[in-house]
Formats: structure tokens, sequence, C-alpha cells
């Protein structure tokens, strides 16, 4: 017991490596170091964190858009625009592009069928838009960053909008960024819904926003085409299911806003 004396433990961890000593009152009685392979990607450096964390949250903004999607179609079934709620699921047979009958709608009556593609593309591609005012004033700050790109690209297409005086977003793409997809046989190519494709509609790549749309300039487009439909004589263009789609005007409410 008489030759009891205190040991200091000293440890310096890394990402890498864990170095350690074991120090007594005048000597250094052991040390070393234990290095093993990072816990990163070998092409890029990323955390492995990362890709895992990366992947659950697509998987589950799939999801949500996907229970989102169901419910407006039991919406649409529900106010007689389509019989079935598994009616986009079926991978129906169309000819004409969704983006066509969004630009129609402003001055033709649509068909039910046409006014429930209408609302369901819109719901589906919804257009940008900031979570928080923290989060688009961080993107204002640093123009280099990908927010400040976004942030640049929704200020390009709302400019462009009003410069050309198109009434809606889908005029606007319609008008500048897209014409027909054609296949090698010159016919127009269809998508897994049997629509045709514009060429290239409002799709960003490699970091270029410039055709990225905010979501407050699409649920505008929503409220002028309801407008329209009203107008026309669409019977399934009611105040009741404008409000269940865009809510009542506080950006959370309405399947169209809806984030969870």
């Amino acid at each position: 017991m008489a030759d009891k004396q205190a040991y200091a433990f000293g440890l310096d961890i890394g990402i890498a490596s864990v170095g350690w000593a074991v120090l007594a009152d005048t000597r250094i009685v052991d040390l070393g170091v234990r290095a093993f392979d990072k816990a990163e990607t070998a092409d890029r450096g990323e955390s492995l964190n990362l890709q895992r964390r990366t992947a659950r949250l697509l998987r589950r903004r799939l999801f949500r858009r996907a229970w989102r999607l169901t419910k407006l179609a039991r919406l649409l079934k529900s106010n007689g625009l389509i019989t079935d709620s598994d009616f986009f699921k079926a991978r129906p047979s169309f000819t004409d592009s969704a983006w066509h009958l969004r630009k129609a709608g402003l001055d033709r009556l649509l068909s039910p069928t046409e006014w429930a593609r209408v609302l369901y593309h819109l719901c589906k591609h919804r257009g940008f838009h900031w979570f928080s005012k923290a989060e688009e004033m961080k993107a204002e700050s640093d123009a280099k960053s990908e927010g400040g790109r976004v942030k640049q690209g929704l200020r390009h297409t709302t400019a462009l909008m009003k410069e050309k005086g198109y009434r809606t977003a889908a005029e606007m793409v319609l008008g500048e960024f897209v014409g027909m997809e054609l296949d090698a046989e010159g016919k127009p190519r269809l998508n897994r819904l049997g629509e045709s494709l514009p060429a290239g509609a409002a799709r960003n790549k490699q970091g270029n926003y410039d055709k990225a749309l905010s979501r407050v300039l699409l649920d505008d487009e929503l409220g002028k085409l309801f407008e329209a439909q009203r107008r026309l004589g669409n019977p399934h263009a009611g105040n009741e299911l404008e409000i269940a789609i865009r809510g009542n005007g506080d950006r959370r409410s309405g399947l169209f806003w809806k984030q969870k």
C-alpha cells in the first residue's frame, strides 16, 4: 500500500486517431497512438453521417410528398373531378402537357379531368419556399452559396415575368424556357403519366437556378386559375375547394402549402 502513487491519463481524440499517455509524478509511464480510417467517403471526403442524413431526409421528403398527393387525389375524387383516388397512379394516357393546360385554363373552361390534372400538377411541382426568414436572410447575405444562387434565380424569374407581362408562371415557362420535346421519330416524348414533355421544363441543372419558381408565384397562379374557372362556369372551382388546396392565406394551411 505504501507504493501506491497517483497517475494521470491524457487523451487526444481526433477524427482519425486517439493519442494517449500515462503520467506519474516524475516520469512518463507509457504513451502511444491508435490510428484508424476516417469516417469519410473516399471520393469527396464527406462525413459518412452526412450521406446517411441526406438519404434519410430524401426518403422523408418523398414520403411526405406522396402522402400529400394521396390526400389531394382523395379530395379531387370527393369533389367529383376524378372517379378513383388512384387515378394518377394508374398512369393514364395523355397527349397534351399539364403546362399547356395551366395556360389554357386562364381562357377556356377545363373538363373535370383537365382541371384535376392542373391542380395535381401544381401541388406536385409547387416551387421553392424558404422555411424561415432567417434562412432567407442568410441566403441574401451569401450570394455565392447554393441558397444565394437560389435567391438570385427566384429574383430572376419573378423579374422576367413582370418584364414580359406574363399572367402566370406557366405562361412564362412555356414562353421562355421550353419547346415541345420530341423523340427520334419526331413525336412528342411522353413521361410516365403519358404526358408530352416540354423540353427542359423549368429544370435547373448543375447549380444553375435561372428557372427556379417561387411557391408564392405558383400560389398566385392557382388563385388566378380558380378565379378564371369560376368565371367560365366550372362547377368544380368553388371557394371550399380553393381553401382546401390553397389554405386561408397564411401560407401554411392547405395541401399546396402543407409541409408535413
